[in-house]
């Protein structure tokens, strides 16, 4: 099949996914915790493909690739799908703002915290101990987010559109919230794949440096659904469909600044990579300054407007000219674009 062919008919499977999804995590959402939903089942829904891409080139000995693809993808979610999380949900509602739960709120504390990790490690380099703290920040989180106990809506908040929503449209079984995200899921693993290929094959047709491709293409093929998702969910204008999207979006962020962050590093000690300063550096420094930003956002302000989706937005601008900047500066390396990895 076609290259473009290919991008085409993986990216219509892609976008009924993320309908799929929106429209499951929206049924349980209303259910459980939003934090609970979103930041776990439905952001490794997303996170899962993307962990394997990630592997995968590590286990090529493509560590360039892997770190410029990770650091890529989270400055795309944190950045670009937060920010039109924000745009689209703020303009959708008559107040032109809307509230984070408690619980949301905390996973914005916990990705602040989080950055310490890539920080760090772009400071000092390989290490079995970032290993640890990497897998054993994500593992507090998993805890930390099963064991708490199901929040309720901040009563000070309520507003017209919130009364509303509780009161209006049929509630839906819990087993249709299960089975859109199910087909979702599925969709999303099927054909992120074959998205995946299509762009990295059109980006090497057109003779694309393998930085800039692992910077710039890949995190649109892989958080491309968890875009559209989080567009859709917003779209919707309902407090508790946007707080879904956000932690989403906060969940499969902490992913990768702890767990994928942990993995990059064992496989970096564990086989020895030479240590691309201040390559890889830069973009662990790029990825946390991101991951910060939106993690303060979230967190400190009491409510979302849309001035703070253009923020985020000028951050990935800004984050992409240093990055076109610094990687520009480099010879295209054909061997390593021949050797790119794919998924499985």
């Amino acid at each position: 099949m076609s290259p473009y062919l290919n991008l085409v008919v993986s990216f219509v499977f892609l976008g009924g996914a993320s309908w799929c999804i929106g429209e499951g995590g929206e049924i349980l959402g209303d259910k459980y915790d939003a934090s609970i939903i979103g930041g776990l089942f439905i952001a490794w829904l997303n996170t899962a493909p993307e962990a394997i891409f990630f592997i995968t080139a590590l286990e090529s000995n493509n560590p360039r690739f892997a770190v410029g693809a990770m650091s890529g993808s989270t400055i795309v979610v944190c950045t670009v799908a937060m920010g039109a999380c924000y745009y689209f949900g703020t303009t959708a509602r008559k107040q032109q703002y809307f509230i984070l739960q408690h619980g949301v709120k905390k996973q914005c504390l916990q990705l602040l915290i989080s950055a310490f990790v890539p920080i760090t490690m772009s400071i000092f380099g390989w290490s079995y101990v970032f290993s640890l703290i990497g897998v054993g920040s994500y593992l507090i989180f998993l805890i930390t987010e099963f064991t708490k106990t199901k929040e309720l809506h901040p009563h000070q908040h309520k507003d017209v559109e919130t009364v509303e929503e509780s009161s209006s449209g049929v509630e839906e079984p819990l087993w249709k919230g299960i089975v859109y995200l199910l087909v979702g899921g599925g969709l999303i693993l099927l054909f992120s794949e074959p998205f995946i290929e299509a762009v990295v094959d059109i980006a090497a047709i057109a003779s694309v440096n393998p930085i800039l491709l692992a910077f710039f293409l890949a995190p649109i093929a892989s958080e491309m659904p968890e875009i559209l998702e989080s567009i859709s969910l917003s779209r919707k204008g309902h407090s508790q469909s946007i707080n879904v999207a956000v932690s989403n979006l906060i969940g499969g962020t902490i992913t990768k600044t702890t767990l994928l962050t942990g993995i990059f590093s064992y496989y970096g000690k564990s086989r020895e990579f030479t240590w691309e300063n201040p390559n890889y550096s830069l973009s662990l420094v790029l990825l946390s300054v991101s991951a910060v930003i939106s993690a303060f956002l979230g967190y400190q302000l009491p409510a979302q407007h849309t001035w703070q989706a253009y923020i985020l937005f000028l951050v990935f601008i800004i984050t992409g000219i240093i990055q076109y900047t610094y990687n520009s500066t480099f010879e295209v390396i054909t061997p390593e674009l021949d050797r790119l990895p794919t998924p499985t």
